[in-house]
């Protein structure tokens, strides 16, 4: 670096003396000789001078060397170095979001919590009337596998009404962290694209909405996304080829089952986190990304088993379950939860489509039952079907609209029961009739309740603005309304969905409006 500012100068200096050689023998003159000779001293010093400043610096940048290799940046074993690679390989985010939601049916004094999810646990990360709340503290890092890396990671870690959920499913006024992602991946040299293993605790496949609140175009989440799984506990195989197409099979330890009303996967979302027995999940997936703006995608899983035993009603072997779904009896003796029999079965198909820069849309249809349940009759199972769209009316502001139907037969969700005085009907007659409750009491073999269908179907309208480049706020509304068909002989209401004023479970109502408003910082 040195020789070569020298060679420069010098150059520089030649420029600068060769017109005054020739200016010289020009007019013949020495005076002239002697003033050249007084600028290439002047030159020489300044020469002199440039190199005394570059001597300084490299002497500092060897003194700065020195400090660095002391602190470890400049070995390769260094704690420093180490950490400075962390940090630059891997991805950081995370926000903090809080919202307000009001139930129009305007549930009485003490009876709020909760109610916004009426008897069949919609609006999951929402559920209180009229009340304030911390929805989600998110903390992510992750390293993706890649052919220059092939080591990867990932870790989710949120506070706040969602973790509560997630964790206990209940609120817990943000009393609960949960670890939502924490797994470690290798993307094997295999073919190619090469395959990547995973294996710890990672989201679901299923589905086209979000746990994440900034992943989704509303705030709350949608009928048909409380039915589907959370995140698994196992180990999945996945690859992804520049032929738009892709692929994942997988083992967890459960289902990760959930459905709407008291069914046990609703009672424990996190469930499929714990192995209660032997049976596992296979899950897969087969994706294809159609063109930039469109891909499509077959989930689905089959396995696992219940969290828990249902509710049940009776005395005696063969009682009888009170919800639908798994349908988990007592055995001659005693038992529950016994086997692994109490499967589900999901196929869940997704489209992405963004037809312009300024227009989102997804869809989602579901086809759900258990298999090989122990209900003495009837034939559960549910369909479901969900659209959404987001259109940027300008780069800082949006509109987003969500509609879905969820048809439930053979009372699959789980809503009629022999509690509900509204859903009780001949069978309990009957009962008290034979003198309530005989020793060894068994309900009717087909009893009402397992032979209601239910339908569900919601619109949301959600409109989002971006305030700054990390905070956004969202004002959304929410109209759900659900019906029941009952037996020619039933005669129950309708009124079994949501809550009304005084949200007893005697007096519910079809229908609710929901009006809430959230704001997030991302970071």
């Amino acid at each position: 670096m040195r020789s070569s500012l020298k060679s420069i100068i010098a150059v520089a200096a030649a420029f600068l003396v060769a017109p005054s050689f020739a200016s010289a023998d020009d007019v013949g003159g020495g005076d002239d000789l002697q003033e050249v000779m007084a600028r290439m001293s002047d030159l020489e010093q300044k020469l002199k001078a440039t190199n005394d400043a570059l001597a300084a610096s490299n002497a500092k940048v060897d003194q700065q060397q020195k400090m660095l290799s002391k602190l470890g940046t400049s070995n390769q074993s260094g704690p420093m170095l180490a950490l400075s690679n962390f940090l630059t390989e891997t991805t950081f985010e995370g926000w903090v979001s809080a919202s307000y939601f009001y139930n129009t049916n305007n549930p009485d004094s003490g009876r709020g919590m909760g109610a916004n999810g009426g008897a069949i646990g919609a609006n999951p990360y929402h559920s209180n009337h009229n009340s304030f709340q911390v929805d989600q503290v998110w903390f992510s890092m992750s390293n993706e596998a890649t052919p220059e890396s092939r080591g990867g990671f990932e870790i989710d870690i949120v506070y706040g009404e969602a973790a509560d959920q997630l964790a206990i499913g209940n609120e817990g006024n943000t009393l609960f962290d949960y670890l939502f992602n924490a797994n470690v991946s290798y993307l094997a040299p295999i073919t190619d694209a090469g395959i990547k293993i995973t294996a710890g605790r990672f989201e679901t496949h299923t589905g086209t909405e979000s746990v994440q609140d900034t992943r989704n175009f509303n705030v709350t989440r949608g009928l048909l996304f409380t039915l589907q799984p959370r995140n698994f506990t196992g180990v999945k195989l996945s690859a992804k080829y520049d032929s738009g197409l892709d692929w994942m099979l997988g083992l967890s330890n459960n289902s990760g089952y959930a459905t709407l009303g008291s069914n046990p996967y609703a009672l424990f979302p996190n469930a499929q986190n714990y192995d209660t027995d032997e049976e596992k999940a296979f899950l897969w997936r087969v994706g294809y990304e159609v063109s930039d703006t469109m891909s499509v995608a077959l989930n689905g899983l089959y396995g696992g088993n219940c969290a828990t035993e249902d509710q049940l009603f009776g005395f005696g072997n063969g009682t009888l379950p009170v919800t639908g779904g798994c349908g988990i009896t007592i055995d001659a003796s005693g038992r529950t939860n016994t086997g692994n029999t109490d499967r589900q079965l999901l196929f869940d198909f997704t489209m992405n489509w963004d037809p312009s820069d300024r227009l989102s849309t997804w869809v989602n249809v579901d086809y759900m039952k258990p298999t090989n349940h122990r209900r003495t009759s009837g034939s559960p199972y549910a369909v479901g079907l969900a659209m959404a769209g987001r259109y940027g009316i300008t780069d800082a502001t949006g509109i987003s609209l969500r509609g879905e139907y969820i048809y439930s037969n053979d009372n699959y969700l789980g809503l009629a029961s022999p509690i509900n005085p509204a859903t009780i009907g001949p069978d309990i007659l009957d009962a008290i009739a034979n003198g309530f409750p005989p020793p060894g009491f068994i309900l009717t073999p087909t009893p009402g309740w397992f032979k209601e269908d239910q339908s569900v179907w919601s619109v949301t309208a959600t409109l989002d603005h971006a305030l700054t480049e990390h905070i956004s706020v969202k004002a959304e509304v929410v109209y759900q309304e659900g019906t029941n068909n009952h037996r020619a002989d039933f005669g129950a209401s309708n009124n079994s969905f949501f809550c009304n004023k005084s949200c007893q479970g005697h007096t519910l109502t079809r229908r609710q409006v929901l009006l809430g408003a959230q704001m997030t910082y991302e970071f």
